[in-house]
C-alpha cells in the first residue's frame, strides 16, 4: 500500500501507549472546543432572542438527538470495517468501504432529513411544546433537519478519517466551522433578529462548511481512502457489514437516553435546588466522559486495525494499556472533583446561590470514587466492537446499565426525594456493567483474539 500522509496513524506498529495518546488527543480537543462553541452559541440566543428562544431550542433537544445518535452509531460500523481494511492492507476493499460509506451518508442523511421536515409538527404536539414557542420551535427543528444530511456526511467523512489513524482533521475542522457558527449566530441572530431560526441557520451553514471540507480533504487523500464522486457506490458487501456492527450500536445510542430521562425525572420531583446542582455537577464531569470516551474510541480503532492485520498479541496490548491509561486519567480527575467540587462548583454560579454548590460537593463525594468503574464498560465494549462485533456489546450495556436504572426507579426510589438515593442507579450501573464485562472479555479474547 502506498505511504499514507504523515497526519494518518498506523496503530499496528509503534509504542503503543504513545500511539494511543497522539491518537486521542485531537478527538479530546475536538469535543471540548464542540463543548464552549455550544455555550457560546447558547450565551448569543439568550443574549439577542431571549428566554423564548433558548427555551425553543431546549424543547426539541432531545427530538434532534435521537436520529443523529442512531445515525451516528450506525456509521460507527463504517469507521469499524475501514480500520480493519486499513490494517490488513487491503486498498481495493478500503476504497469500497469509503465510497460506500459516503454513499450512505447522503442518501440516508437526504431521507431522514426529509422525514425530519415532513413529520415535525407531529413529533413537536407529541413532545407538548407549549404554544407560545412552538412556532420558534417548529422553523429551528425544519431548518436543522433540512441541513441534516450535512452533520452525517462529516459524521461519516470525519470516521473515515480516523479510522485511518487521522484524528487531527477532523479536529481542525471543528475549529473552522466552530468559529464560523459563533459569527453567524451574531450576524442572524444579534443583527437580523432571526431568533431560533437564525441558529439554526448558522448551525446548518457551519456543518455545510464542515462537511465540505472533509470530502475535500477525502478527495485529497493517499492510497484507498481517496474519494472520487465517479466511484460512489453502494456495495451490498460493506452496506450489510455497515448494518452488521452499527445497527446495535445505533439502537444502543438512540436507547440510553431513555432510562436517563426517567432518572432526571426522579431528580425533577426534588425541587429546584436538587435539579441545579444535578446540573452543575454535569458541568463539573464533563472532563471526565469526554476524556473517557476519547481514550476508549482510540482502543476501539487500535484494535480493529490490528485486528485487520490479524495481530491478536497486540490487539490485547492495547486493550490493556489503554484501559490503564484511561483508568488513571478518570481517577486523577475523580480525585480533583472529590476534593474541590464545590469551590469549582461557585465558578458557574452566582455568590447567592451558595447551597447549590454546597449540594454539588456532597453529590460528587457519592458518586467521583466510582466514576473509573465506567471505564471497563466503555473500554471492552470499545474492544469488542473493533473485531467487527457489536450485537452482544448492545446487548450487556443495555442489560446491565439500562436495566439496573429502570428498575432502580421505579422499585427502589418510587417516591423519595433523596437526591443521593436516586443518583446511587449510577454508580450501582457501572458496578454491574464492569463487572460483566470483565468476565465477558476473557472469555472473548481467548477466543477471538488469542495469545501469540
Amino acid at each position: 500500500m502506498k505511504k499514507e500522509k504523515k497526519r494518518n496513524i498506523d496503530l499496528t506498529e509503534g509504542t503503543i501507549w504513545k500511539l494511543i495518546l497522539v491518537y486521542c488527543l485531537p478527538i479530546l480537543a475536538g469535543n471540548l472546543f464542540q463543548q464552549l462553541y455550544t455555550t457560546v452559541d447558547a450565551v448569543i440566543l439568550g443574549q439577542f432572542a431571549g428566554k423564548t428562544g433558548l427555551a425553543a431550542i431546549d424543547s426539541v433537544y432531545s427530538l434532534l438527538k435521537l436520529p443523529v445518535n442512531f445515525f451516528i452509531g450506525l456509521s460507527t460500523g463504517v469507521t469499524i470495517l475501514i480500520s480493519q481494511y486499513f490494517g490488513a492492507k487491503d486498498e481495493e476493499s478500503l476504497s469500497r468501504a469509503v465510497h460506500t460509506g459516503v454513499g450512505f451518508a447522503v442518501a440516508g442523511g437526504i431521507l431522514l432529513s426529509a422525514a425530519g421536515m415532513a413529520f415535525a409538527p407531529q413529533c413537536l404536539t407529541a413532545m407538548q411544546v407549549p404554544d407560545e414557542i412552538r412556532e420558534l420551535a417548529l422553523a429551528y427543528v425544519r431548518i436543522y433537519f433540512g441541513g441534516l444530511f450535512l452533520n452525517l456526511l462529516f459524521s461519516i467523512g470525519s470516521g473515515i478519517l480516523r479510522a485511518v489513524g487521522d484524528s487531527r482533521t477532523p479536529f481542525y475542522v471543528l475549529i473552522i466551522a466552530g468559529v464560523v457558527n459563533i459569527i453567524l449566530d451574531l450576524v442572524f441572530v444579534a443583527q437580523l433578529k432571526l431568533n431560533a431560526a437564525g441558529a439554526a441557520l448558522a448551525t446548518v451553514f457551519s456543518q455545510g462548511l464542515s462537511a465540505v471540507l472533509i470530502i475535500r480533504t477525502l478527495a485529497k487523500a493517499d492510497a484507498g481512502c481517496r474519494f472520487e464522486f465517479v466511484r460512489l457506490s453502494f456495495d451490498r458487501t460493506v452496506l450489510k457489514n455497515i448494518f452488521r456492527v452499527g445497527l446495535p450500536i445505533g439502537f444502543q445510542s438512540a436507547l440510553f437516553p431513555i432510562a436517563n430521562m426517567m432518572v432526571q425525572s426522579a431528580i425533577n420531583r426534588t425541587g429546584t435546588d436538587n435539579i441545579a446542582a444535578w446540573a452543575l455537577c454535569g458541568k463539573l464531569d464533563l472532563i471526565i466522559w469526554l476524556a473517557a470516551d476519547s481514550l476508549t474510541a482510540a482502543i476501539s480503532t487500535f484494535v480493529a486495525q490490528n485486528y485487520g492485520s490479524k495481530d491478536y498479541g497486540r490487539c490485547r496490548s492495547g486493550v490493556r494499556i489503554g484501559t490503564g491509561m484511561t483508568v488513571g486519567v478518570v481517577i486523577l480527575f475523580s480525585a480533583v472533583l472529590y476534593v474541590w467540587s464545590e469551590p469549582l462548583g461557585r465558578l458557574f454560579i452566582n455568590a447567592k446561590d451558595g447551597n447549590i454548590a454546597e449540594i454539588a460537593g456532597r453529590i460528587m463525594r457519592v458518586i467521583a470514587p466510582a466514576y473509573f468503574l465506567y471505564v471497563f464498560g466503555e473500554a471492552f465494549s470499545g474492544a469488542i466492537r473493533g473485531t467487527g462485533k457489536s450485537f452482544m456489546p448492545m446487548l450487556i450495556a443495555l442489560l446491565t446499565t439500562c436495566a439496573p436504572r429502570i428498575l432502580w426507579i421505579v422499585l427502589a426510589v418510587p417516591r423519595s426525594e433523596d437526591i443521593l438515593r436516586i443518583l446511587g442507579c449510577y454508580p450501582a450501573s457501572w458496578a454491574i456493567t464492569a463487572a460483566v464485562f470483565i468476565i465477558y472479555y476473557q472469555f472473548y479474547r481467548r477466543k477471538v483474539l488469542p495469545a501469540g
